[in-house]
């Protein structure tokens, strides 16, 4: 008995360091972070510049700057919350770290040291002490609360960012001395070339009190030496390649926070300014132009802006050496002349729109009662909505069609409703909906082809509009085929002007045999009248400077 109690002795001894060392090791691993177990600290600016700092000996960075934070968490007064309007406030984040874990805390600071706050790692609210409040925002780590810290930024033409090849840059922080804003990583000494389009077009965001700019050849040749004021109609096109020196001077003032001067010194290259034309200066509410633009090499750089109260924001595509936009009109437009305004690099031009409205005809449709109920509810019309916007959220290729578009029917048709025209279903008292295309009656299994070049982006089955087949025929323009009752083509398959894509038939939400064409461009539906060749006529949509 002696003996058994003797081994389970030893067995128990046999554990009880590895309970000890566990349960110090556990006690290390959860226990708060203080100035003696602190190993480092990393500090994260709003803007996202990091101090980081390891502890090598009393009194060095990391050293004062571990025993302050130690001190800002010791003086601060708990509180229930953060101040409401911070809640969305960038904060700065302040790590500090032992041999085996670390801490992050959340501060919020700002130039006033009454309105400094933090929450540590459990998530607890703290108001800075304001003594040291005001030691942290004198010190070089808290430039980024300070605005005017920033030195500003130079733009050519609107969408080239330049980068200064010297830089001296000065803000008043908190005492009210200018102090240095660190600018070395913001500075390259080589220089640099850009290439631009129309001009130079200098763009501070913070206008400079003196701005020289130098211009000279690639023969050394000077071609412009004055203030960039005195620029005015000088024209870089056809100049080649030219060297640009720019001075400019923010000058000390007692009525602002800032002072700096800043050097620049680069290569460019300029091209001829942007041109931009209309296809139509005249158009019918609901139809559609085109917008084309000469010199442009970057297309998604084009701004627009138009002084009618459609939100659409046209697309340029490439098409060969010149960009071109198709401009849906609003059906609701109201007859009058808009502005429309492009812009790219340092050319903006103002084009005139004329816009006439005859206003919104109707038309009467009768279709089975159990039809409406099955193929046009809450649930179909959801559907339908769905896969319109995936469509035309998808991006369009560049221009395949060419010419007139024909009417999709091969064979004999009767045209029934058209485009734009509020349709009243059976006994409804009030329109049903708008009609988004043309209504063609034809006999089941009449040919259907595509109205012009383009490739397949649908081709399936939805319970509103029956078998459907749509076509992208290039910047932005799709055409629609619904009701039909088959389908011959499938998605990715390329179409020409006249190919079988299915045959006429009644499926989904109608009330005879035929099809239901329609043509959008980018999100919005348009009237394809004037694209087609009715009676001889050579319809096409005009694309200046490509069709002329």
């Amino acid at each position: 008995m002696k003996n058994k109690i003797l081994l389970l002795f030893l067995i128990v001894a046999c554990f009880i360091p590895s309970v000890v060392a566990y349960a110090s090791y556990n006690n290390t691993q959860n226990a708060p972070i203080d100035d003696k177990t602190a190993a480092g600290i990393t500090i994260c600016d709003v803007n996202g510049k990091e101090f980081s700092y390891t502890r090598t000996a009393e009194g060095d960075t990391a050293d004062n700057l571990i025993n302050f934070f130690m001190s800002v968490r010791k003086n601060a007064t708990a509180l229930a919350s953060l101040p409401e309007t911070l809640q969305s406030e960038d904060y700065y984040r302040v790590v500090i770290s032992s041999n085996v874990r670390e801490e992050t805390y959340q501060f919020y600071f700002s130039s006033d040291p009454t309105t400094n706050y933090f929450r540590d790692p459990n998530g607890q609210t703290y108001k800075m002490n304001e003594a040291d409040a005001e030691i942290f925002i004198k010190t070089e780590y808290a430039e980024s609360i300070y605005e005017m810290s920033a030195m500003p930024v130079l733009t050519l033409s609107g969408a080239v960012t330049v980068t200064p090849d010297t830089a001296v840059w000065q803000y008043k922080n908190y005492t009210g001395q200018y102090v240095d804003s660190d600018t070395a990583g913001l500075v390259v000494s080589a220089v640099e070339r850009y290439e631009l389009e129309g001009g130079l077009d200098l763009d501070f965001d913070t206008e400079p009190d003196y701005c020289h700019v130098y211009v000279t050849d690639a023969e050394g040749k000077v071609l412009f030496d004055d203030m960039y004021g005195n620029m005015g109609d000088f024209r870089f096109d056809g100049l080649g390649q030219v060297t640009v020196d720019i001075i400019a001077r923010w000058y000390e003032d007692s009525a602002r926070t800032f002072c700096g001067e800043l050097d620049y010194t680069f290569l460019s290259y300029v091209t001829a300014p942007a041109e931009f034309y209309l296809g139509s200066g005249t158009v019918d509410a609901g139809r559609f132009l085109a917008i084309t633009a000469t010199n442009v090499a970057s297309p998604e750089n084009i701004t627009y802006s138009s002084t009618m109260a459609s939100t659409y924001k046209p697309t340029f595509y490439k098409d060969g050496d010149y960009a071109v936009a198709l401009l849906p009109i609003d059906l609701e437009t109201a007859t009058g002349l808009y502005t429309v305004t492009l812009s790219y690099g340092a050319s903006t031009k103002e084009l005139t729109i004329a816009v006439n409205n005859e206003g919104i005809k109707s038309s009467y449709y009768s279709i089975p009662a159990a039809t409406v109920a099955s193929a046009r509810t809450d649930a179909t019309l959801s559907a339908f909505e769905k896969a319109v916007a995936e469509i035309t959220g998808k991006p369009s290729s560049a221009r395949a069609f060419s010419g007139h578009f024909a009417e999709p029917i091969d064979g004999w048709y009767q045209l029934m409703r058209g485009f734009g025209r509020d349709i009243y279903v059976n006994d409804a008292t009030a329109p049903t909906y708008r009609n988004n295309g043309i209504d063609y009656n034809a006999g089941e299994g009449t040919g259907i082809m595509a109205a012009n070049a383009g490739e397949v982006v649908y081709a399936g089955y939805l319970d509103y509009t029956g078998n459907i087949v749509v076509i992208d025929h290039g910047c932005g323009l799709r055409t629609w085929y619904y009701n039909l009752a088959s389908v011959t083509v499938s998605v990715g398959d390329t179409v020409e002007r006249g190919t079988a894509i299915g045959t006429a038939g009644s499926t989904g939400f109608t009330g005879m045999s035929g099809v239901h064409f329609a043509m959008s461009v980018g999100d919005r539906f348009v009237s394809p009248y004037d694209t087609f060749q009715w009676d001889g006529s050579t319809a096409k949509i005009p694309i200046a400077k490509i069709d002329e």
